[in-house]
């Protein structure tokens, strides 16, 4: 877990945590919506980049696991709407609250797509979920 209370060093670097905020919290609410659909409206290219099992687990659809996730983050997913929402209509976040968000925001998406969470950059998600966003 990155130092909270460490300020950004740099406006880059806090632009870099701010866009990749922003791409993680659209790959999330796209998860969301998805999680949502029932099963028999699933495409196979929304099945396609999801794990068919998580280890150790049996076989399941994506639908059964991210009901499941849902459930167990919604307080984080709130969370991190909060953050995303304060900075694009009001651009006041603070620097822990960005860093918490975005670093929360990796755990999460990690977590619904079964990779470990130092996979999960802005460039992974767009090309990982970049046709799901597009079905939504």
């Amino acid at each position: 877990m990155p130092d909270l209370a460490r300020p950004y060093s740099s406006e880059a670097e806090r632009a870099s945590d701010r866009e990749a905020l922003l791409v993680y919290s659209y790959a999330i609410e796209s998860l969301t919506n998805l999680a949502e659909q029932p099963r028999s409206q699933w495409t196979q290219e929304q099945v396609r980049p999801f794990p068919s099992s998580v280890e150790g687990g049996p076989p399941e659809h994506p639908e059964q696991r991210l009901r499941r996730w849902l459930v167990l983050y919604t307080e984080e997913i709130n969370v991190i709407r909060d953050v995303r929402n304060r900075l694009v209509h009001r651009g006041t976040v603070t620097d822990p609250e960005l860093r918490g968000a975005t670093w929360i925001a990796r755990q999460i998406l990690s977590t619904a797509m079964g990779v470990l969470p130092s996979e999960v950059e802005p460039r992974w998600v767009q090309t990982r979920l970049g046709r799901l966003f597009v079905d939504m």
